[in-house]
This record gives structure tokens, C-alpha cells and sequence, in this order.
């Protein structure tokens, strides 16, 4: 029965009901604003907000001995109860703009404060104060229930003996004397669920917004810049401040890809006493002059010196003056750029500085210049003419073009003036080799204007055409016996493409040939076209019989009227056996003269 019962009791379980629990605090926020809440009208500043989770565990409710060592066994349990979670923090102002979006936390731990940066404008707004609102939307533990189970073992008992001598036996003898039984005890949690309750929270933070002694802004902006080009801008800036700025230099402070330069003429004398000031009020240069502006300068100095500046003089509150700044964009597309002016100024003694103020600038597109079209005259072996058309979007001022070639082309003329243009003819003298072929041959097109003061250029790579060398076709030969002079007709027919013009044929007379005639004028010769040429020709009489080839040149003007010589084309001549003759006929001839003169003379 015993056994029966403990065994019964190994397996009994005793089942906690579900609970919830009670404490104090649940998590809420505290908030400040670190180092200073203070700016002046139209600065955008960034705030340092110090956000604190204030939660602090003074009191707990425990609904009864099992929930109480769940909690105190399982100190992360604890924190988890003081935590916020899935935070999110959001910004806005009643006056002031707020630049920074909302920020998101998956949780914060107490006392553990977290530092938002938050980025404020003033622009616009009034001195005073402001407030600067956080609004706080986060879940904290609401309930917390949980199921956990006892089980009590028993453990195998033990057994006491005391031991008492046999005196028959003549040994000790063990007697029970007690039993002693243990039981294990084992606590586990079977599930544990957490509940979450959504919280909101309005935090309010002031803000003092106050005027500043000097502040500049910018009311009215004027400019003619052209990307890749110069241009000017002229701006309207007024002192918004309380206080008159005195020894005011303008700085102009420009985007990547532009550089300015002040263009207003400025007394000279005025300038110097304005920078002896400056540093006859820094204490550290009150021993120099304005030489001792070669030594380490206030930063706000070097600031003024290093950049575009124009020197304004005196600016009262509430007064606007023009300052103007010439600029060059070296970017090569237009648009809308972010510039930035800031002065520099003396005050009771102290050499400050305004807060830098953005404005737009408004940039034009740089003159979109196309190529419509590349005409050629030129044929291999001569000169000719190439004529391009181009044409821009506005008008080119000092328009200047060079033409680049390389063989087997060379530029005789390669530079042509346009002037203001927008639209224009150049036209350059260009030489094709006599071994350049009818194809297309690369060169480069620089165009060169002036663009608001700054010299441009811009190269394209154009194609220059060149046409085949006029070639001559010739028909028919000569004959000749030897010994004999004949005049020799043959034709030369045009197969070019163009009329040439005063072509003259010549040839070149090699032995065994003589001449007393060897050009013939040919006139003007159309595509197609052939005309008879003569030559005297005469054959030695110890010429080999046999077919010969002398070279044949064409001279005329192209299409350009340029004179050009032809490839040679070869004349054949046939020069045939002389006639035959006694040997000695000619000095029996001679003879037979002499005599009949000396009988004539005697009568």
C-alpha cells in the first residue's frame, strides 16, 4: 500500500492557472534639447533632441508564489517590463519647418537615452518662441500570462540499521532501526504570452528663434550664364539684421564646376582701410599693417580672401544694394544650380561672419552645333574645294573653324573666319596625293566662337570625300619606217567622270625616236568624249623593227581649274623595216651633182 501510494504521488501534477501582473512604471519618454535651442531668422540649424525612456521598476504585483519566481529567476523578464517597443517619433513645429522625417525604433531600454539629430529652418519666421513638438507612438508590456507545472518525485528511500553482537553467532547482526523517505520537487513553465498596449506621447520643446545683427538675404537674382561659357550674376541683397554691417565683403560661393569672379570697381583706398580694420581689431595683428595680412589669418578672412568677394562698404539694417559677380561654368549642360552669398564684416571689434543663404541660378544650355553636310571636289592628284554647312541653335559669336587632315590629304587653306553666325559656309582648299584613293578620308572640324567673354571649342569628325584621278583612254598606233619622219594620229577619249578643260597630250620621245612636234592641243573634253591628237614623229634609220610604247600625259583643268597632269598612258609605235636601197646610191647621186653643176658653170 505504501509503494502504491508513493508511486501515485511521483506522477501528480499540480497545474498553475494562467495570471497576469500589475506594476509601476510602465515605460514613458522625457525629452530636452542638448546645447542650444537657439538660432536666428532664416538659418536652418540641426537640433540635438535627448530622448529618455524614464521607466523605473518600483512596484510589482505578483499574483502568487510560482508567478513571483518566474520573474525573479528570469531577470530579462524584468527589463522586458520596463521597455518601449516598435517606437516611432515624429517631428513637426508651429511656426518653424522641420526637415527631419520620422524615426523608427524596434525598442529603448530604460535609462538609456538616444540623441536625434533634427534639422530646423527659420526661414520666414519671426523672433520668438517656438515649439518644436515630438510626437511618441510606442507598445509597452501590458499583461503577462504564463502556465508552469509542479511535479513531486519520490526519490528511493533510505534505510537505518543499528547493529547488535550475537552472542550464539558469535558476530553483529543487523537490526532496521529507521526508514527514511525523500521526494524531488520540479518546477516548468509550459508557455508564457505577452501582451502589448499601444501608448502615444506629446512632447514639447521650445525653440527661440532671435535676429541676428546681420543678416544677409537675397531678393531678386539676375543672370545670362551659359553652360561651358561666362556669364554674370547680379543680386539684389538686403541686411534683414538689426544692426548695420560695417567693412561688408560679399562672398560668392558656387557649386561644382563654376568659378566667379567680382566684377564691380572697387576704391581702392576704401578696400585697404577696410582690411586694416579687420585686422587692426584682431589683437594678435593690431602691430601690422595691412603687410601683416601675410601672417595666419582669422579663418573668416581667409574665407573672404580665398574666394570671390566684393567689397560692399557699409550696409545698414534693413538696406539692399546690387552686387554683381562675372562667373565661368565649366559644365557643359544648363539647368537650375544651387549658388550660396556670405559676408564678412566687422562689429564692436569682432571680424564675423554671416550664415551662408542658398538661391537658384538658372543656367542656359550651351548652342547645340550640328554638321548638315560635307561637299568634296577633290580628286586624287589635284585640288579641290571642301565645302561644310553648320548651322547652331543660337547665334556663334567670332565664329572661327580650323580644318585637320592627314595624308593623303593636306590643307591648303585650313583656317576660315565666320564671325557672328548662326548658320554658315566654310570652305577650305584641300590636296589629295596622286596615290589617294576614291574613298572617304577622315579629318576634324574645330569650331572655335566666343561665349559671353569665354573662347569655346568644340571638334567634330567629319568624312572628306575624294573622287578617282581623270583617266584617258587611247586608240589606235603609230607606224613608221625606219628612217622616215611621219606624222603620227591616234585618239584620246575621256573616261573620267567630269568635262576637263585646255587638256593638252604630250609625249615623251625615248630612242630610237625623234620630234620636232610633241604636244597636241585637245580643248575641252567632256566625259566620254574623244578627240584626235597628232605627233611628228621620226624613226631612226637604225631602228630595230619591232612594236615600241612611249608615255602618253594628258594636261588639263579640273573641275576646280586647278591644272593636273595625267597618269601616262602608253602609245604604241611600229616602226617597220626601211626602204630599200643600192649601197653607195647616195654618194653616186652626189657625184653626178657636182658634175653637171661644174659643166653648167663652165658654159
Amino acid at each position: 500500500m505504501r509503494r502504491a501510494l508513493l508511486a501515485l504521488i511521483a506522477f501528480i501534477l499540480i497545474l498553475h492557472p494562467v495570471a497576469a501582473i500589475s506594476y509601476a512604471d510602465k515605460p514613458y519618454f522625457s525629452g530636452y534639447i542638448a546645447q542650444s535651442n537657439y538660432l536666428t531668422t532664416g538659418e536652418e540649424k540641426t537640433l540635438y533632441v535627448v530622448l529618455q525612456n524614464s521607466a523605473r521598476l518600483w512596484k510589482i504585483d505578483y499574483a502568487d508564489q510560482q508567478e513571483f519566481q518566474l520573474f525573479s529567476n528570469n531577470p530579462d523578464y524584468l527589463k522586458m517590463l520596463s521597455t518601449a517597443y516598435n517606437v516611432s517619433v515624429r517631428f513637426e513645429s508651429d511656426g518653424l519647418g522641420v526637415k527631419t522625417p520620422e524615426m523608427f525604433f524596434p525598442a529603448i531600454p530604460a535609462f538609456q537615452p538616444i540623441q536625434l539629430p533634427v534639422v530646423v529652418d527659420a526661414s520666414g519666421v519671426e523672433e520668438g518662441e517656438y515649439d518644436l513638438t515630438l510626437n511618441i507612438s510606442y507598445e509597452v508590456v501590458d499583461d503577462v500570462s504564463f502556465s508552469s507545472s509542479l511535479s513531486i518525485t519520490p526519490v528511493p528511500s533510505q534505510d537505518i540499521y543499528n547493529y547488535s553482537y550475537n552472542a550464539t553467532l558469535g558476530t553483529y547482526l543487523p537490526v532496521p532501526y529507521q526508514q527514511i523517505q525523500d521526494y524531488q520537487t520540479t518546477y516548468s513553465l509550459d508557455y508564457l504570452k505577452i501582451y502589448y498596449a499601444e501608448k502615444t506621447q506629446e512632447i514639447r520643446l521650445k525653440v527661440v528663434v532671435e535676429k541676428p545683427d546681420v543678416i544677409l538675404n537675397v531678393t531678386d537674382v539676375r543672370s545670362d550664364i551659359v553652360a561651358g561659357g561666362k556669364g554674370t550674376i547680379t543680386l539684389v541683397i538686403k541686411n534683414d539684421g538689426k544692426r548695420d554691417a560695417e567693412n561688408l565683403f560679399v562672398s560668392l560661393l558656387t557649386p561644382s564646376g563654376f568659378t566667379a569672379q567680382g566684377v564691380q570697381q572697387v576704391d581702392l583706398e576704401s578696400y585697404t582701410k577696410a582690411l586694416e580694420t579687420m585686422l587692426s581689431q584682431n589683437p594678435m595683428f593690431s602691430q601690422f599693417g595691412l603687410q601683416g595680412a601675410e601672417v595666419q589669418l582669422p579663418p573668416e578672412l581667409q574665407s573672404m580672401l580665398t574666394q570671390s568677394a566684393v567689397y560692399v562698404g557699409s550696409l545698414k539694417a534693413g538696406e539692399s544694394i546690387n552686387v554683381t559677380f562675372r562667373v565661368t561654368a565649366n559644365t557643359g549642360d544648363g539647368g537650375y544650380y544651387p549658388f550660396q552669398v556670405r559676408g564678412t564684416y566687422t562689429l564692436d571689434g569682432d571680424v564675423k561672419q554671416t550664415p551662408p543663404v542658398a538661391f537658384g541660378v538658372s543656367v542656359k544650355d550651351k548652342p547645340e552645333i550640328r554638321i548638315v553636310s560635307v561637299n568634296s571636289t577633290v580628286f586624287a592628284g589635284s585640288k579641290g574645294d571642301v565645302i561644310i554647312e553648320v548651322e547652331s541653335t543660337e547665334t556663334l559669336k567670332d565664329l572661327k573653324a580650323k580644318l585637320e587632315t592627314k595624308p593623303p590629304l593636306s590643307a591648303i587653306t585650313e583656317e576660315y573666319f565666320v564671325g557672328d553666325s548662326a548658320k554658315a559656309t566654310l570652305k577650305f582648299r584641300v590636296k589629295a596625293s596622286g596615290d589617294a584613293e576614291s574613298t572617304v578620308y577622315p579629318a576634324k572640324l574645330t569650331l572655335t566662337y566666343d561665349l559671353n567673354g569665354k573662347e569655346v571649342e568644340e571638334s567634330f569628325d567629319i568624312g572628306i570625300k575624294v573622287g578617282d584621278k581623270i583617266k584617258f583612254e587611247l586608240d589606235g598606233q603609230g607606224e613608221i619606217p625606219a628612217g622616215e619622219e611621219k606624222i603620227i594620229t591616234v585618239k584620246i577619249k575621256n573616261t573620267g567622270a567630269f568635262e576637263v578643260k585646255d587638256a593638252t597630250a604630250r609625249i615623251t620621245v625615248v630612242d630610237p625616236f625623234s620630234t620636232t612636234d610633241d604636244s597636241s592641243y585637245i580643248g575641252s573634253l567632256k566625259p566620254g568624249e574623244a578627240k584626235e591628237v597628232s605627233f611628228r614623229l621620226k624613226a631612226d634609220r637604225d631602228a630595230t623593227p619591232k612594236t615600241y610604247a612611249l608615255n602618253l600625259e594628258i594636261k588639263y583643268r579640273d573641275l576646280n581649274d586647278e591644272w593636273v597632269i595625267s597618269d601616262p598612258v602608253k602609245l604604241p609605235i611600229v616602226v617597220t623595216e626601211g626602204r630599200n636601197t643600192i649601197p653607195g646610191f647616195e654618194a653616186v647621186v652626189a657625184v653626178i651633182a657636182l658634175i653637171a653643176v661644174a659643166v653648167w658653170m663652165r658654159k
